[in-house]
């Protein structure tokens, strides 16, 4: 099935609620509708389908505000259907799936799978085509709503250290079969979130793109970013420098945001503030991005592209938070 997500292509979107801390630029609230045109298809994306749009409207002068849409959708995103180890979607696959939805199967899956897990090649086993393509909504639908719980804890960080969120949407079904049959909507619309888009580059290009002189002050601002978001009551599995944005000021400041909570846990509310505790030690959000970015300092004054061996103190080192019990030590988690 050809990928509806292309430069230049129109898609509409319904919007299902707005965000809790901004509004849709350029747009009236009382709209339940909008359309916006993809100009760039953002590369890597991991769970998700990241697109640059700008919203469709009768010319007004005024440029078209760039944003961000994060679409959740099965059929076409690519690392999610390789995490389960299944080829692409196709008429036949979302017939079978249509098929199974309207037997009313979808429920007594997904309880099944909550109940046992779920294992990739027992869904295969027990439940063919139609488990494939369940297990691949599932997990969709689960990384959708695990991020807006996310986005939620971090609205006061929103605009400022994160993007803003500015509405939960969703997109008409991709296939005609299920397309026509609005008694399948909740299942087959395809979600997506529309948020602000950040413009700068990645902490991992630090080095190349910012003086010496300002180094220690960038990645400072990051670990503190870092820190504060990890207080709140998930865990973010994809913490790297590269999700770390750089917006240069022309006061020749530099503002950080943090970028991609889409591979997080929240945590249950049945979990012992040590055991949670314990959890986080072991993920060390902090050290993927504070030992990674010392490395790549230490590289960059090093010769022909090896560690720093001098005796002369680095523009700036890592130095870990007491907050986690463990975390300190110099305990080291980037293999280097």
């Amino acid at each position: 099935m050809q990928s509806p997500y292309t430069k230049g292509e129109t898609l509409t979107l319904k919007i299902s609620r707005h965000g809790i801390k901004g509004s849709i630029p350029q747009m009236d609230d009382h709209m339940k509708e909008l359309q916006v045109r993809i100009t760039d298809v953002i590369q890597p994306s991991m769970m998700s389908i990241v697109l640059k749009v700008e919203l469709e409207q009768p010319s007004t002068g005024i440029p078209a505000q760039k944003m961000i849409l994060k679409v959740y959708d099965r059929q076409h995103s690519l690392e999610l259907r390789k995490s389960l180890s299944t080829g692409p979607a196709t008429k036949a696959s979302e017939e079978q799936f249509a098929t199974f939805l309207r037997g009313g199967l979808l429920p007594p899956f997904l309880a099944e799978c909550e109940e046992n897990g779920a294992w990739v090649s027992s869904v295969y086993a027990q439940w063919g085509v139609e488990g494939r393509e369940a297990l691949a909504y599932m997990k969709s639908t689960q990384s959708h709503e695990v991020e807006l719980k996310v986005y939620e804890q971090l609205v006061d960080m929103q605009g400022v250290h994160v993007p803003t969120i500015f509405a939960d949407v969703r997109l008409p079904p991709q296939h005609a079969a299920m397309e026509k049959d609005e008694s399948l909507a909740h299942y087959t619309e395809i979600r997506a979130i529309l948020m602000e888009h950040i413009s700068g580059f990645p902490l991992s290009d630090l080095v190349t793109e910012v003086p010496e002189s300002a180094w220690a002050s960038v990645c400072d601002q990051a670990i503190e970013i870092i820190r504060e978001i990890a207080e709140h009551d998930f865990i973010n599995f994809d913490v790297k420098p590269r999700n770390t944005i750089v917006r240069p000021s022309e006061e020749s400041l530099y503002h950080v945001f943090y970028l991609d909570f889409g591979e997080c846990c929240v945590r249950d509310p049945s979990e012992s503030d040590g055991i949670w505790q314990e959890r986080k030690r072991q993920r060390n959000e902090e050290g993927a991005v504070g030992f990674v970015m010392m490395n790549y300092i230490s590289r960059a004054k090093g010769k022909n592209g090896r560690k720093y061996k001098g005796t002369l103190p680095l523009p700036w080192e890592y130095k870990p938070s007491l907050r986690f019990q463990g975390e300190s030590g110099g305990r080291r988690e980037d293999g280097g």
